[in-house]
């Protein structure tokens, strides 16, 4: 990769303000001062640095981010504030976006990547990946509602759920775990049973959990077996349990 490209997909400026800086002697390769744009990088080997602060030259991004409410999740809208603007510039030039979504109103996990494949196997509701999420309510689920969850409950819309595991933590507030994501999943379920949500956060993600992004708005990078790990969901059937 050239060195002008691997600067300017890290957010150091646009082609023309990267240039600038090369010429201005602030780079250095190994060690080394360069002047050279084109000079080429072994992204494996080399060794980049802007002012003395090294250059990540990761191409493949993999991150657990805690999002706050009030954020949408998209790479751009029009009318409302988006995840992207508390990550990183590098990101958006990376191409890093959200691996599926949580409503503008609640919280928790995300996972963003650029790898589009690994991505895409999260979110297939063919691939068994359960999603752990805590809500609050109002009103009272009925013992009805409650099985209905657990079997797969039809939605006022047609809209046909898998069946998902509902764990009682108190009359108003329960842990739900669902393998799907389809819109407002959560919310319209409680509200099928009985329920109003008034407050939802996202705890997991098959086995990744908010471990080390407990502060809201926190991001880490994923570990190897975390990434790998997702492969195993291709093959695990997600056994449902009843734990209400």
């Amino acid at each position: 990769m050239r060195l002008d490209k691997l600067l300017a997909n890290k957010a150091y400026g646009s082609r023309k303000e990267v240039h600038q800086i090369i010429k201005d002697r602030r780079v250095t390769i190994n060690g080394s001062i360069t002047t050279k744009k084109e000079t080429h990088i072994d992204i494996d080997v080399d060794v980049v640095a802007v002012d003395d602060n090294i250059v990540s030259t990761t191409q493949l991004y993999y991150v657990k981010f805690h999002k706050p409410k009030g954020y949408v999740t998209a790479v751009e809208d029009s009318s409302h504030p988006v995840v992207m603007d508390l990550l990183p510039p590098e990101f958006i030039k990376m191409g890093v976006v959200p691996v599926g979504r949580l409503d503008k109103d609640t919280e928790g996990l995300l996972l963003l990547t650029n790898d589009g494949v690994w991505g895409h196997s999260i979110i297939n509701g063919n691939k068994h990946v359960p999603k752990v999420y805590y809500v609050e309510f109002d009103g009272e689920l009925s013992n009805e509602g409650i099985q209905r969850i657990k079997e797969g409950i039809l939605l006022g819309d047609g809209t046909q759920c898998k069946p998902a595991e509902i764990e009682s933590l108190s009359l108003h507030s329960a842990h739900i775990t669902i393998e799907e994501g389809k819109y407002h999943q959560v919310k319209r379920m409680i509200g099928a049973a009985g329920g109003t949500v008034t407050y939802l956060k996202r705890l997991t993600i098959g086995h990744v959990d908010l471990t080390g992004i407990e502060e809201v708005g926190s991001v880490m990078d994923l570990t190897v077996e975390q990434i790998e790990g997702f492969k195993k969901y291709h093959k695990i059937l997600f056994n449902i349990g009843i734990l209400w």
